[in-house]
């Protein structure tokens, strides 16, 4: 059993008749802007964590009513002890609001809920402090629920020669349950235009030495998948992969699209200035071979290099008229780790994530595509993000990242067990990959892939 202090408040700001926007009947101005927010006074972010999230629920009058807050903002700076992890949500109303019911859910299934009434007052208002107590044993913190998006990806991969493509194909197809053809055979330009079957396809940028048992090389691209769906479609793929013989070295790379056909230039501006804002953070959970290297090289270096200041990058981007400009500038090439190429050449309304290393490993696989998704996603729908007023160390930067940009606390885990793994890693299976060696068996789990 643990417990945890809160208190349940609003605060509250008056907006001006020229500031204020319509209903969405463009009958009233919303004029009343005010924030509902759950603070939990907590030691650190693992007394934090004994709360799973907080539900909003504001009632009929809204759409939709309920509002789920999984991750908490915290108060920077002061003592740990007055430190605050707020949950919140932000609204704007044209009129007064009834009663909102918050109910807190704990790391292990135990519920509270609590009334509220918004005071629509000059700074709002501020209720007594509560204690919430979980009882039940604790979870690890539940993934959040994946935006309804859609999203590709693909696998650079390898066999030894006795398991051809053919072979491959037919043993995720039949224990996959997904359509799937061997198409490495044909052209790539003919290959691509299948975006409805799982496929494999050749690659001409995987190096490895054919005198190798294990150089059997192609690329597995995903159909058109989305949302949870589609994820739970490229978790039966990848334990099938996880039984089969698969090989990676420092030359393959997984990669992920993303679509963003609904997305503004603002919007596709916010993905753009985060990505280069925390490119650095990313970097340190991936491999070495990833941070720089010709098939995917660093977005900031479009920029001039690491020299060059965030709050020069961030306004460079602010100014682009057009989403092809600010592909441009971005992503020169399509060889960079954020790569609009896809994008402004038209070829398909998608952004794709080029960082991650080659891997037949299921939980990285899968929550790259999460990280990829709600980077995206959060990114075009929050707050617009700003430059950095100074230089933070990696530690402040991944919270950042996470509790800004990300919102998911389970990614926050894995990926800091990552960039630990990562940082005491010495040497992988991949060291000979510039001589065309692979992964022996004795290697095959190395943490790098």
């Amino acid at each position: 059993m643990a417990s945890i202090d809160f208190i349940i408040g609003n605060t509250y700001e008056r907006v001006s008749d020229s500031r204020a926007k319509l209903d969405r009947t463009s009958t009233f101005r919303k004029v009343h802007d005010w924030t509902l927010y759950v603070d939990f006074r907590a030691f650190n972010d693992e007394h934090a964590d004994l709360v799973q999230k907080v539900i909003f629920d504001l009632g009929s009058n809204f759409t939709p009513s309920e509002y789920v807050s999984y991750y908490p903002i915290k108060t920077l700076g002061g003592p740990s002890k007055n430190r605050r992890w707020r949950f919140a949500t932000r609204q704007q109303t044209y009129g007064q609001t009834g009663d909102a019911t918050i109910i807190i859910v704990g790391k292990g299934g135990t519920t509270m809920r609590r009334t509220y009434r918004v005071k629509l007052t000059p700074g709002g208002s501020v209720g007594p402090t509560t204690t919430f107590v979980e009882n039940r044993p604790y979870k690890s913190l539940a993934p959040v629920p994946m935006a309804d998006v859609q999203f590709g990806l693909e696998l650079e991969l390898s066999t030894s020669f006795d398991i051809s493509h053919a072979d491959v194909a037919s043993l995720i197809e039949s224990n996959a349950s997904v359509v799937i053809k061997d198409m490495t055979e044909v052209s790539l330009s003919v290959a691509h235009t299948r975006t409805d079957v799982w496929r494999l396809v050749s690659d001409s940028s995987i190096q490895c030495n054919i005198s190798s048992p294990n150089c059997n090389t192609f690329e597995l691209v995903s159909p058109i998948l989305q949302g949870g769906a589609g994820l739970g479609e490229v978790d039966r793929v990848m334990r099938v992969l996880g039984d089969t013989s698969i090989k990676v070295n420092t030359s393959m790379g997984f990669h992920v699209h993303v679509n963003v056909k609904n997305l503004s230039l603002p919007q596709l501006k916010n993905v753009c200035q985060n990505f280069v804002k925390f490119e650095a953070v990313m970097d340190k959970f991936m491999p070495k071979s990833r941070r720089n290297s010709q098939y995917c090289l660093s977005n900031r270096s479009a920029f001039g290099g690491a020299s060059t200041k965030n709050s020069v990058i961030h306004d460079m981007i602010a100014s682009c008229a057009s989403v092809n400009e600010l592909g441009r500038l971005v992503s020169p090439t399509k060889y960079y780790k954020l790569n609009m190429q896809p994008l402004i050449t038209g070829r398909q309304p998608t952004i794709e994530f080029r960082q991650h290393s080659g891997t037949y490993q299921k939980e990285k696989v899968k929550n790259w595509i999460r990280f990829c998704v709600a980077f995206v996603h959060n990114s075009a729908k929050l707050k617009s993000p700003s430059c950095l007023s100074r230089v933070f160390d990696d530690d402040d930067m991944f919270d950042m990242l996470f509790m800004y940009v990300v919102k998911d606390r389970s990614l926050r885990d894995f990926y800091r067990q990552r960039r630990e793994d990562v940082m005491t890693e010495v040497s992988s299976c991949c060291d000979g990959c510039n001589s065309g060696s692979g992964c022996d068996a004795n290697s095959r789990h190395s943490k790098l892939h």
